[in-house]
């Protein structure tokens, strides 16, 4: 990303939107060869000069589609504070179906004593399972 790009982004942030890739691609395509001036002005090779915030509102215009306004509720926005691994974790836990005892499970659970360290594992995980 060049510097003018960045430039954009930081002017639509400060309009309170936010540009898509397309949009951000139309304004490298439009400011190829395109230079900012000690003005803080984008000069633009046989064109002219233009302001940053002035060129951002023209893109805005030309394709409104390609800006979305900044806070507006988007379903991939996650709470802030939860990490990937929580969502993981809720996101399975959500899903998730109870697994059955396994038919010899009595069987299974009638070989080891009450007080092994086996026997507790097995009494835990009756526990879970049901």
């Amino acid at each position: 990303m060049t510097d003018l790009e960045s430039l954009i982004l930081t002017e639509a942030r400060r309009q309170s939107v936010k540009p898509n890739a397309a949009a951000v691609r139309q304004a490298g395509i439009d400011l190829a060869g395109a230079t900012l001036n000690s003005d803080g002005l984008v000069s633009l090779p046989g064109r002219g000069s233009i302001s940053v915030a002035d060129y951002t509102r023209s893109l805005r215009a030309a394709m409104p589609e390609s800006f979305t306004a900044i806070g507006a509720d988007t379903p991939d926005t996650k709470p802030a504070g939860t990490t990937l691994t929580e969502i993981m974790r809720q996101e399975l836990e959500a899903t998730r179906q109870q697994r059955r005892l396994p038919s010899d499970w009595r069987e299974t659970r009638s070989r080891y004593a009450e007080g092994s360290v086996t026997g507790q594992h097995l009494a835990e995980r009756e526990r879970t399972w049901r």
